[in-house]
């Protein structure tokens, strides 16, 4: 069955390598063309000293008064994820003293009691 199936005798070559010369072609002025780098000339995005500003600049707007997008654990999160877990440690004694005015949340919790010993 397979045998019945040939492939078809190519009866113009000069067809085949034109068609392979103006696909080489098209990818070289899709390479070289300068509309690729028409980007980094679009106007607005440089600064008043001739520096170039990242359009993303400026995206993530803070509410005043608090950390990193509302986050008040944000300093102490920090410091936990660089290994320092001496702030935290005093947070949760006084937490368990009852004597903590915020809770520590859920995960900075389960950090203290893996990390810290309770002191008298």
């Amino acid at each position: 069955m397979a045998r019945q199936f040939k492939p078809t005798k190519v009866e113009n070559p000069w067809q085949s390598r034109a068609a392979g010369s103006c696909v080489a072609v098209a990818v070289i002025l899709l390479l070289v063309h300068p509309a690729q780098y028409l980007g980094a000339l679009t106007p607005g995005v440089h600064s008043a000293n001739g520096t170039q500003k990242n359009p993303l600049d400026g995206w993530h707007q803070s509410r005043p008064g608090s950390t990193q997008g509302g986050d008040p654990w944000f300093n102490l999160r920090s410091q936990v994820e660089a290994g320092s877990y001496i702030e935290l440690c005093s947070q949760w004694r006084s937490q368990q003293r009852g004597s903590a005015s915020d809770k520590l949340p859920r995960n900075l919790e389960n950090k203290a009691r893996a990390h810290c010993r309770l002191l008298p």
